[in-house]
Protein backbone atom coordinates (compact mmCIF):
# COMPACT_ATOMS: atom_id res chain seq x y z
CA UNK A 1 0.00 0.00 0.00
CA UNK A 2 1.53 3.35 -0.94
CA UNK A 3 0.33 6.38 1.08
CA UNK A 4 -1.88 8.65 -1.25
CA UNK A 5 -0.51 11.82 -2.04
CA UNK A 6 -4.12 13.44 -2.49
CA UNK A 7 -4.98 12.67 1.24
CA UNK A 8 -4.07 14.53 4.05
CA UNK A 9 -0.77 13.89 6.08
CA UNK A 10 -1.98 14.18 9.09
CA UNK A 11 -2.03 10.92 10.76
CA UNK A 12 -4.49 10.13 13.13
CA UNK A 13 -7.30 7.93 12.37
CA UNK A 14 -10.43 10.46 12.85
CA UNK A 15 -8.83 12.70 10.28
CA UNK A 16 -8.56 10.09 7.93
CA UNK A 17 -11.81 9.02 8.45
CA UNK A 18 -13.17 12.27 7.92
CA UNK A 19 -12.08 12.17 4.45
CA UNK A 20 -14.14 9.62 3.76
CA UNK A 21 -17.62 9.26 3.07
CA UNK A 22 -19.29 8.87 7.02
CA UNK A 23 -21.15 5.76 5.80
CA UNK A 24 -17.64 4.27 4.87
CA UNK A 25 -17.25 2.95 8.43
CA UNK A 26 -14.65 0.15 6.71
CA UNK A 27 -12.66 1.88 4.96
CA UNK A 28 -9.16 3.27 4.93
CA UNK A 29 -8.32 6.63 5.30
CA UNK A 30 -4.88 5.89 3.09
CA UNK A 31 -7.14 4.89 -0.03
CA UNK A 32 -6.36 7.02 -3.06
CA UNK A 33 -9.44 9.26 -3.95
CA UNK A 34 -9.05 7.72 -6.91
CA UNK A 35 -9.95 4.30 -6.12
CA UNK A 36 -13.02 5.31 -3.76
CA UNK A 37 -14.77 4.30 -6.91
CA UNK A 38 -14.29 1.35 -10.02
CA UNK A 39 -16.13 0.31 -12.81
CA UNK A 40 -17.13 -3.16 -13.54
CA UNK A 41 -16.49 -4.71 -16.89
CA UNK A 42 -20.01 -3.90 -17.99
CA UNK A 43 -19.37 0.13 -17.09
CA UNK A 44 -21.41 0.19 -14.01
CA UNK A 45 -20.19 2.05 -10.93
CA UNK A 46 -19.20 1.09 -7.47
CA UNK A 47 -18.21 2.86 -4.32
CA UNK A 48 -15.64 1.54 -1.78
CA UNK A 49 -17.49 -0.39 0.81
CA UNK A 50 -14.45 -1.45 2.25
CA UNK A 51 -10.53 -1.35 2.26
CA UNK A 52 -6.80 -1.77 3.96
CA UNK A 53 -4.02 -0.42 2.67
CA UNK A 54 -1.48 -1.75 5.39
CA UNK A 55 0.06 1.41 6.01
CA UNK A 56 1.00 1.62 9.31
CA UNK A 57 3.78 -0.54 10.17
CA UNK A 58 4.06 -4.04 13.05
CA UNK A 59 0.11 -4.52 13.14
CA UNK A 60 -1.01 -6.92 15.52
CA UNK A 61 -3.69 -8.83 14.15
CA UNK A 62 -4.13 -10.97 17.23
CA UNK A 63 -8.11 -11.56 18.27
CA UNK A 64 -9.39 -8.14 19.80
CA UNK A 65 -6.63 -6.10 18.54
CA UNK A 66 -7.75 -5.25 14.94
CA UNK A 67 -11.38 -4.34 14.05
CA UNK A 68 -11.23 -5.84 10.38
CA UNK A 69 -9.34 -9.10 10.52
CA UNK A 70 -8.49 -11.67 12.97
CA UNK A 71 -5.26 -13.67 12.55
CA UNK A 72 -6.30 -17.18 13.84
CA UNK A 73 -4.46 -19.21 16.66
CA UNK A 74 -5.07 -22.82 15.11
CA UNK A 75 -3.88 -25.77 14.20
CA UNK A 76 -5.38 -26.86 10.44
CA UNK A 77 -6.55 -30.41 10.27
CA UNK A 78 -8.00 -29.64 6.63
CA UNK A 79 -6.63 -31.11 3.21
CA UNK A 80 -4.01 -33.15 5.65
CA UNK A 81 -2.08 -29.60 6.55
CA UNK A 82 0.74 -29.89 8.44
CA UNK A 83 0.37 -26.18 9.48
CA UNK A 84 -0.17 -24.13 13.26
CA UNK A 85 -1.72 -20.82 12.16
CA UNK A 86 -0.19 -18.30 14.75
CA UNK A 87 -1.00 -14.70 15.25
CA UNK A 88 2.65 -13.50 15.25
CA UNK A 89 3.35 -14.88 11.78
CA UNK A 90 0.96 -11.93 10.59
CA UNK A 91 1.86 -8.52 10.46
CA UNK A 92 2.86 -5.47 8.23
CA UNK A 93 6.24 -3.99 6.99
CA UNK A 94 7.94 -2.20 4.48
CA UNK A 95 9.04 -4.66 1.45
CA UNK A 96 11.79 -3.37 -0.32
CA UNK A 97 12.28 -5.63 -3.39
CA UNK A 98 12.66 -9.19 -4.49
CA UNK A 99 15.01 -11.85 -5.51
CA UNK A 100 14.34 -11.81 -9.35
CA UNK A 101 14.43 -14.12 -12.35
CA UNK A 102 17.77 -12.82 -14.83
CA UNK A 103 17.87 -15.38 -17.26
CA UNK A 104 14.87 -16.06 -19.76
CA UNK A 105 15.44 -20.04 -19.80
CA UNK A 106 13.07 -21.38 -17.49
CA UNK A 107 15.72 -24.66 -16.51
CA UNK A 108 18.02 -22.04 -15.13
CA UNK A 109 18.01 -21.08 -11.28
CA UNK A 110 19.74 -17.70 -11.93
CA UNK A 111 18.32 -14.50 -9.77
CA UNK A 112 19.56 -11.22 -8.04
CA UNK A 113 18.35 -8.76 -5.58
CA UNK A 114 16.07 -5.69 -7.05
CA UNK A 115 14.90 -2.86 -5.21
CA UNK A 116 11.54 -1.50 -5.79
CA UNK A 117 11.58 2.23 -7.20
CA UNK A 118 8.83 2.55 -4.47
CA UNK A 119 8.76 -0.01 -1.41
CA UNK A 120 5.68 -1.89 -0.74
CA UNK A 121 3.70 -1.19 2.75
CA UNK A 122 2.23 -4.24 2.83
CA UNK A 123 0.52 -7.32 4.67
CA UNK A 124 3.22 -10.05 5.59
CA UNK A 125 2.83 -13.54 6.41
CA UNK A 126 4.94 -16.02 7.48
CA UNK A 127 5.57 -19.70 6.27
CA UNK A 128 8.27 -21.45 8.58
CA UNK A 129 9.96 -24.58 9.56
CA UNK A 130 9.34 -25.40 13.74
CA UNK A 131 10.65 -28.77 13.89
CA UNK A 132 13.63 -27.28 15.79
CA UNK A 133 11.66 -25.88 18.93
CA UNK A 134 10.55 -29.65 19.44
CA UNK A 135 7.80 -28.01 22.75
CA UNK A 136 6.23 -25.94 20.41
CA UNK A 137 6.04 -28.73 17.46
CA UNK A 138 4.40 -31.08 20.16
CA UNK A 139 2.30 -28.76 21.91
CA UNK A 140 0.63 -27.38 18.67
CA UNK A 141 1.24 -31.30 17.04
CA UNK A 142 2.50 -29.90 13.85
CA UNK A 143 5.89 -29.33 12.10
CA UNK A 144 5.16 -25.62 10.30
CA UNK A 145 3.91 -22.42 11.50
CA UNK A 146 2.28 -20.27 9.00
CA UNK A 147 -0.09 -17.43 9.06
CA UNK A 148 -3.94 -16.67 8.29
CA UNK A 149 -5.93 -13.52 8.17
CA UNK A 150 -9.89 -13.71 8.25
CA UNK A 151 -12.30 -11.18 8.56
CA UNK A 152 -15.33 -13.90 9.82
CA UNK A 153 -17.82 -11.97 12.00
CA UNK A 154 -16.45 -8.81 11.26
CA UNK A 155 -16.38 -7.36 7.51
CA UNK A 156 -18.79 -9.60 5.35
CA UNK A 157 -20.39 -8.40 2.19
CA UNK A 158 -22.96 -9.89 -0.40
CA UNK A 159 -21.83 -9.10 -3.79
CA UNK A 160 -19.77 -6.13 -6.13
CA UNK A 161 -16.06 -6.09 -6.56
CA UNK A 162 -12.82 -7.33 -4.40
CA UNK A 163 -9.73 -6.12 -5.61
CA UNK A 164 -6.32 -7.70 -3.91
CA UNK A 165 -3.05 -6.95 -4.65
CA UNK A 166 -0.39 -9.01 -3.67
CA UNK A 167 3.36 -11.35 -3.84
CA UNK A 168 3.49 -14.48 -3.41
CA UNK A 169 6.34 -17.16 -1.64
CA UNK A 170 9.29 -17.87 -3.95
CA UNK A 171 9.61 -22.00 -4.57
CA UNK A 172 7.93 -25.11 -4.87
CA UNK A 173 5.68 -26.72 -2.03
CA UNK A 174 3.31 -23.23 -0.57
CA UNK A 175 -0.35 -23.15 -1.34
CA UNK A 176 -0.98 -19.23 -0.85
CA UNK A 177 -4.38 -18.33 -1.62
CA UNK A 178 -6.57 -15.26 -1.37
CA UNK A 179 -10.49 -16.22 -0.70
CA UNK A 180 -13.74 -16.07 0.60
CA UNK A 181 -15.72 -18.14 2.42
CA UNK A 182 -19.39 -18.00 3.97
CA UNK A 183 -19.74 -16.51 7.45
CA UNK A 184 -22.54 -19.70 8.28
CA UNK A 185 -18.88 -21.85 7.86
CA UNK A 186 -15.41 -20.73 9.43
CA UNK A 187 -12.27 -21.62 7.31
CA UNK A 188 -10.51 -24.40 8.56
CA UNK A 189 -12.72 -24.95 11.50
CA UNK A 190 -14.03 -28.15 10.18
CA UNK A 191 -17.13 -28.67 12.63
CA UNK A 192 -18.46 -25.62 11.35
CA UNK A 193 -18.36 -26.45 8.11
CA UNK A 194 -19.42 -29.90 7.84
CA UNK A 195 -22.75 -30.30 6.07
CA UNK A 196 -22.36 -26.93 4.85
CA UNK A 197 -19.43 -26.84 2.61
CA UNK A 198 -19.50 -25.39 -0.20
CA UNK A 199 -23.41 -26.00 -0.18
CA UNK A 200 -25.21 -23.12 -3.06
CA UNK A 201 -28.21 -24.48 -3.17
CA UNK A 202 -31.58 -23.14 -1.37
CA UNK A 203 -34.42 -24.42 -2.80
CA UNK A 204 -36.64 -27.64 -1.62
CA UNK A 205 -35.73 -30.39 -3.94
CA UNK A 206 -37.37 -33.73 -3.30
CA UNK A 207 -35.16 -35.56 -5.53
CA UNK A 208 -32.02 -34.50 -3.83
CA UNK A 209 -33.52 -34.51 -0.40
CA UNK A 210 -33.77 -38.36 -1.21
CA UNK A 211 -30.36 -39.34 -2.69
CA UNK A 212 -27.69 -40.23 -0.80
CA UNK A 213 -24.54 -37.83 -0.33
CA UNK A 214 -21.11 -39.44 -1.83
CA UNK A 215 -18.67 -40.26 0.99
CA UNK A 216 -16.71 -38.44 2.02
CA UNK A 217 -19.31 -36.02 2.38
CA UNK A 218 -22.32 -34.67 4.59
CA UNK A 219 -25.96 -33.92 3.48
CA UNK A 220 -27.11 -30.22 3.44
CA UNK A 221 -27.02 -29.37 7.13
CA UNK A 222 -29.91 -26.63 6.78
CA UNK A 223 -32.32 -27.59 4.34
CA UNK A 224 -34.63 -25.91 1.63
CA UNK A 225 -37.57 -28.09 2.73
CA UNK A 226 -37.22 -27.89 6.46
CA UNK A 227 -40.19 -25.29 7.61
CA UNK A 228 -39.02 -24.36 11.29
CA UNK A 229 -34.69 -24.46 10.81
CA UNK A 230 -35.30 -22.21 14.21
CA UNK A 231 -31.87 -20.34 15.29
CA UNK A 232 -33.22 -16.78 13.19
CA UNK A 233 -32.73 -18.74 10.12
CA UNK A 234 -35.19 -17.84 7.62
CA UNK A 235 -37.90 -21.56 7.14
CA UNK A 236 -37.55 -23.37 3.75
CA UNK A 237 -34.37 -21.76 2.44
CA UNK A 238 -31.07 -24.05 2.04
CA UNK A 239 -27.66 -22.34 3.42
CA UNK A 240 -24.06 -23.24 2.99
CA UNK A 241 -20.59 -22.04 3.33
CA UNK A 242 -19.85 -21.41 -0.12
CA UNK A 243 -16.29 -20.54 -0.84
CA UNK A 244 -15.02 -18.23 -4.17
CA UNK A 245 -11.20 -18.39 -4.51
CA UNK A 246 -9.49 -15.27 -5.97
CA UNK A 247 -5.98 -16.92 -6.39
CA UNK A 248 -4.37 -20.13 -5.17
CA UNK A 249 -0.52 -20.03 -6.43
CA UNK A 250 1.96 -22.95 -6.94
CA UNK A 251 5.35 -21.41 -8.02
CA UNK A 252 8.27 -23.77 -8.97
CA UNK A 253 11.43 -23.80 -7.27
CA UNK A 254 13.30 -21.49 -9.32
CA UNK A 255 9.99 -19.04 -9.97
CA UNK A 256 9.76 -20.39 -13.65
CA UNK A 257 6.25 -21.42 -15.10
CA UNK A 258 4.23 -20.81 -12.18
CA UNK A 259 0.94 -21.26 -12.24
CA UNK A 260 -2.61 -20.36 -10.40
CA UNK A 261 -6.27 -21.46 -10.18
CA UNK A 262 -9.45 -19.34 -9.75
CA UNK A 263 -12.44 -21.21 -8.65
CA UNK A 264 -16.26 -21.50 -6.93
CA UNK A 265 -16.86 -24.82 -5.20
CA UNK A 266 -20.29 -25.86 -5.63
CA UNK A 267 -22.07 -28.20 -4.13
CA UNK A 268 -24.27 -30.61 -4.68
CA UNK A 269 -22.46 -32.16 -7.46
CA UNK A 270 -23.29 -32.53 -10.75
CA UNK A 271 -23.76 -36.56 -11.70
CA UNK A 272 -20.44 -37.94 -12.34
CA UNK A 273 -21.45 -38.89 -16.07
CA UNK A 274 -20.56 -35.63 -16.52
CA UNK A 275 -17.18 -35.34 -14.59
CA UNK A 276 -13.92 -36.00 -16.71
CA UNK A 277 -11.26 -37.79 -15.16
CA UNK A 278 -8.59 -35.93 -12.99
CA UNK A 279 -5.79 -34.70 -15.28
CA UNK A 280 -8.12 -35.10 -18.05
CA UNK A 281 -9.78 -31.75 -20.38
CA UNK A 282 -13.19 -31.57 -20.62
CA UNK A 283 -14.43 -33.39 -23.59
CA UNK A 284 -16.43 -30.10 -25.18
CA UNK A 285 -13.67 -27.93 -24.81
CA UNK A 286 -11.15 -26.55 -27.40
CA UNK A 287 -9.04 -23.83 -27.72
CA UNK A 288 -9.73 -21.38 -30.88
CA UNK A 289 -7.49 -21.35 -33.09
CA UNK A 290 -7.42 -17.48 -33.38
CA UNK A 291 -7.41 -16.37 -30.02
CA UNK A 292 -5.72 -19.03 -28.29
CA UNK A 293 -8.66 -18.70 -25.46
CA UNK A 294 -10.61 -22.21 -24.56
CA UNK A 295 -14.30 -22.52 -24.82
CA UNK A 296 -17.20 -24.81 -25.22
CA UNK A 297 -17.60 -26.24 -28.89
CA UNK A 298 -21.38 -27.34 -28.81
CA UNK A 299 -20.53 -29.99 -31.43
CA UNK A 300 -17.81 -31.75 -29.93
CA UNK A 301 -19.84 -31.65 -26.29
CA UNK A 302 -22.71 -33.20 -28.22
CA UNK A 303 -20.76 -35.60 -29.94
CA UNK A 304 -19.03 -36.57 -26.82
CA UNK A 305 -21.94 -36.48 -24.64
CA UNK A 306 -19.76 -37.89 -21.17
CA UNK A 307 -17.09 -35.98 -19.14
CA UNK A 308 -18.01 -32.57 -20.66
CA UNK A 309 -17.90 -30.68 -17.38
CA UNK A 310 -19.73 -27.90 -16.96
CA UNK A 311 -21.57 -25.61 -19.62
CA UNK A 312 -21.63 -21.98 -19.18
CA UNK A 313 -17.81 -21.20 -18.95
CA UNK A 314 -15.86 -18.74 -20.12
CA UNK A 315 -12.00 -18.88 -20.44
CA UNK A 316 -9.74 -15.78 -20.96
CA UNK A 317 -6.44 -14.42 -21.30
CA UNK A 318 -3.82 -14.74 -24.10
CA UNK A 319 -2.96 -11.22 -23.65
CA UNK A 320 0.35 -9.11 -22.89
CA UNK A 321 -0.06 -9.71 -19.37
CA UNK A 322 -1.46 -13.08 -18.86
CA UNK A 323 -1.15 -16.24 -20.29
CA UNK A 324 -3.84 -18.20 -21.51
CA UNK A 325 -6.60 -19.69 -19.32
CA UNK A 326 -7.73 -23.44 -19.32
CA UNK A 327 -9.89 -25.55 -17.58
CA UNK A 328 -8.45 -26.51 -14.49
CA UNK A 329 -7.56 -30.45 -15.16
CA UNK A 330 -5.46 -31.29 -11.85
CA UNK A 331 -8.63 -31.41 -9.51
CA UNK A 332 -12.40 -31.26 -10.46
CA UNK A 333 -13.45 -32.04 -6.97
CA UNK A 334 -15.22 -34.54 -3.72
CA UNK A 335 -17.17 -36.87 -4.77
CA UNK A 336 -20.16 -35.18 -3.25
CA UNK A 337 -18.55 -31.62 -4.15
CA UNK A 338 -17.03 -29.64 -7.79
CA UNK A 339 -14.73 -27.02 -8.20
CA UNK A 340 -15.22 -25.12 -11.18
CA UNK A 341 -12.16 -23.26 -11.94
CA UNK A 342 -9.51 -21.56 -14.43
CA UNK A 343 -5.72 -22.54 -14.64
CA UNK A 344 -3.42 -19.74 -15.35
CA UNK A 345 -0.17 -21.50 -16.38
CA UNK A 346 3.46 -20.19 -17.26
CA UNK A 347 3.80 -17.40 -14.79
CA UNK A 348 7.39 -16.45 -14.06
CA UNK A 349 7.11 -13.81 -11.55
CA UNK A 350 4.57 -14.43 -8.77
CA UNK A 351 7.28 -13.82 -6.29
CA UNK A 352 8.95 -10.83 -7.98
CA UNK A 353 6.12 -8.72 -8.10
CA UNK A 354 2.60 -7.38 -7.03
CA UNK A 355 -0.13 -8.29 -9.10
CA UNK A 356 -4.25 -7.36 -8.90
CA UNK A 357 -6.44 -9.88 -8.46
CA UNK A 358 -9.96 -9.03 -9.19
CA UNK A 359 -13.33 -10.70 -8.87
CA UNK A 360 -16.87 -9.34 -9.54
CA UNK A 361 -19.82 -11.05 -7.80
CA UNK A 362 -23.21 -10.32 -8.91
CA UNK A 363 -25.32 -12.65 -6.17
CA UNK A 364 -28.25 -14.60 -6.71
CA UNK A 365 -30.51 -15.76 -9.66
CA UNK A 366 -29.21 -14.20 -13.06
CA UNK A 367 -25.91 -13.70 -11.44
CA UNK A 368 -22.35 -14.17 -12.41
CA UNK A 369 -18.43 -14.36 -11.55
CA UNK A 370 -15.59 -12.86 -13.49
CA UNK A 371 -12.08 -13.23 -12.51
CA UNK A 372 -9.38 -10.72 -13.22
CA UNK A 373 -5.32 -10.96 -13.16
CA UNK A 374 -4.05 -6.89 -13.85
CA UNK A 375 -7.40 -5.95 -15.41
CA UNK A 376 -7.09 -8.88 -17.96
CA UNK A 377 -9.99 -10.81 -18.08
CA UNK A 378 -9.19 -15.00 -16.99
CA UNK A 379 -12.19 -16.56 -16.14
CA UNK A 380 -15.97 -16.27 -16.02
CA UNK A 381 -18.92 -18.48 -14.84
CA UNK A 382 -22.55 -17.70 -15.67
CA UNK A 383 -25.61 -18.44 -13.84
CA UNK A 384 -26.90 -21.05 -16.69
CA UNK A 385 -23.30 -22.87 -15.82
CA UNK A 386 -25.53 -23.76 -12.23
CA UNK A 387 -28.28 -24.84 -14.31
CA UNK A 388 -30.07 -28.56 -13.57
CA UNK A 389 -28.12 -31.15 -14.59
CA UNK A 390 -29.68 -35.06 -15.86
CA UNK A 391 -27.87 -37.99 -16.77
CA UNK A 392 -30.06 -41.06 -17.40
CA UNK A 393 -29.01 -44.72 -18.37
CA UNK A 394 -29.48 -48.34 -17.56
CA UNK A 395 -28.91 -49.62 -14.27
CA UNK A 396 -26.12 -52.17 -14.82
CA UNK A 397 -27.30 -54.83 -12.24
CA UNK A 398 -31.21 -55.13 -13.02
CA UNK A 399 -31.68 -52.92 -16.40
CA UNK A 400 -33.89 -50.65 -14.65
CA UNK A 401 -33.98 -47.36 -16.38
CA UNK A 402 -32.17 -44.77 -13.98
CA UNK A 403 -31.94 -40.67 -14.05
CA UNK A 404 -29.50 -38.83 -11.79
CA UNK A 405 -29.59 -35.57 -11.35
CA UNK A 406 -28.42 -32.25 -9.68
CA UNK A 407 -30.53 -29.53 -9.08
CA UNK A 408 -30.05 -26.40 -10.18
CA UNK A 409 -27.98 -24.51 -8.05
CA UNK A 410 -27.89 -20.56 -6.25
CA UNK A 411 -24.92 -18.22 -7.66
CA UNK A 412 -23.76 -17.48 -4.10
CA UNK A 413 -25.93 -14.76 -2.25
CA UNK A 414 -24.24 -15.55 0.99
CA UNK A 415 -22.99 -13.20 3.34
CA UNK A 416 -18.80 -13.83 2.70
CA UNK A 417 -15.80 -12.82 4.76
CA UNK A 418 -12.41 -12.74 3.25
CA UNK A 419 -9.77 -15.12 3.84
CA UNK A 420 -5.61 -14.83 3.22
CA UNK A 421 -3.36 -17.40 4.19
CA UNK A 422 -0.18 -18.69 3.09
CA UNK A 423 0.47 -23.01 3.77
CA UNK A 424 1.95 -25.76 2.09
CA UNK A 425 0.03 -28.13 -0.23
CA UNK A 426 0.58 -31.30 0.00
CA UNK A 427 -0.57 -32.18 -3.97
CA UNK A 428 2.42 -29.57 -4.69
CA UNK A 429 5.18 -31.54 -3.27
CA UNK A 430 4.42 -29.96 0.52
CA UNK A 431 6.75 -29.76 2.57
CA UNK A 432 9.73 -31.48 1.32
CA UNK A 433 9.45 -29.26 -1.82
CA UNK A 434 9.94 -26.35 0.46
CA UNK A 435 13.70 -27.21 1.01
CA UNK A 436 15.78 -24.55 0.79
CA UNK A 437 13.08 -21.69 0.34
CA UNK A 438 12.46 -21.61 3.68
CA UNK A 439 10.83 -19.40 5.42
CA UNK A 440 8.25 -18.01 2.78
CA UNK A 441 6.68 -14.96 2.00
CA UNK A 442 3.07 -14.16 1.38
CA UNK A 443 2.79 -10.05 1.20
CA UNK A 444 -0.48 -8.07 0.60
CA UNK A 445 -0.81 -4.53 -0.50
CA UNK A 446 -4.34 -3.79 -0.24
CA UNK A 447 -7.31 -5.35 0.23
CA UNK A 448 -10.48 -3.06 -1.49
CA UNK A 449 -14.30 -3.80 -1.76
CA UNK A 450 -16.77 -1.72 -3.98
CA UNK A 451 -20.61 -2.49 -4.16
CA UNK A 452 -22.83 -0.52 -6.29
CA UNK A 453 -24.91 2.22 -4.64
CA UNK A 454 -28.53 0.59 -5.40
CA UNK A 455 -27.10 -2.98 -3.63
CA UNK A 456 -25.20 -1.63 -0.98
CA UNK A 457 -25.20 -5.31 1.54
CA UNK A 458 -22.29 -5.26 4.12
CA UNK A 459 -22.61 -6.99 7.40
CA UNK A 460 -22.77 -10.77 8.52
CA UNK A 461 -26.01 -11.25 9.54
CA UNK A 462 -28.35 -9.81 6.48
CA UNK A 463 -31.86 -10.50 6.85
CA UNK A 464 -31.95 -12.48 3.79
CA UNK A 465 -29.33 -15.00 4.93
CA UNK A 466 -28.84 -14.23 8.64
CA UNK A 467 -25.70 -16.09 10.45
CA UNK A 468 -25.54 -14.22 14.29
CA UNK A 469 -28.63 -16.43 16.16
CA UNK A 470 -27.20 -19.61 14.61
CA UNK A 471 -23.31 -19.19 15.54
CA UNK A 472 -24.23 -17.72 19.07
CA UNK A 473 -26.00 -21.20 19.45
CA UNK A 474 -23.75 -23.40 18.57
CA UNK A 475 -20.00 -21.66 19.74
CA UNK A 476 -18.44 -24.76 20.14
CA UNK A 477 -18.26 -25.26 16.62
CA UNK A 478 -16.79 -21.58 15.66
CA UNK A 479 -13.89 -21.57 18.18
CA UNK A 480 -12.98 -18.82 20.45
CA UNK A 481 -15.26 -15.52 19.44
CA UNK A 482 -13.80 -12.40 17.71
CA UNK A 483 -13.47 -9.43 18.79
CA UNK A 484 -15.04 -6.79 17.91
CA UNK A 485 -17.61 -8.75 16.29
CA UNK A 486 -19.43 -6.83 12.85
CA UNK A 487 -22.01 -4.60 14.31
CA UNK A 488 -20.01 -3.61 17.56
CA UNK A 489 -17.23 -2.53 14.64
CA UNK A 490 -19.74 -0.83 12.24
CA UNK A 491 -22.77 -0.83 11.84
CA UNK A 492 -24.62 -2.62 8.69
CA UNK A 493 -25.81 -1.87 5.78
CA UNK A 494 -28.56 -4.35 3.95
CA UNK A 495 -30.91 -3.73 1.23
CA UNK A 496 -34.45 -2.73 2.26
Amino acid sequence: ARLALALCVLLGDEVRAAALPAACCWCDGDTPVSERSTLDSDGRRHELVFSDEFETLGRDFANGRDKRWTAINKSDYTNGSPMRYMPEAVTTVLDRGAYMRVSSNASVDDKEWREYARPHRSLHITTANITADARLAKAVNKTFTGGMLQSWNKFCFTGGIIEISAKFPAGAGFWPALWLFGNLGRAIYKESTDGLWPYSFEACDPDFEAMNVPTPGLKQRISGCDPEPGFGLNPRQGRGATEIDIAEVADSKNGANGWLATSLQAAPAIPKFFRPAHGEMPSGYRADPGTGRWALDPDAAHAARSATWYRGLRFGGNESNTPPVKPFVNWYGAPYADTLAGCTEGLNDLSERYRKFRLEWQEGDGGHLRWFIDDAFVFGIGDEALGRYTACGQSPTDDAFLCEHAPKRTMPAEPMSIVLNSALGSWNGGASATRGSLPGHLYVDHVRVWQRADRLNVGCDPPDHPTKEYIDAHPLLYGEPVLPRSEDACKPIYPP
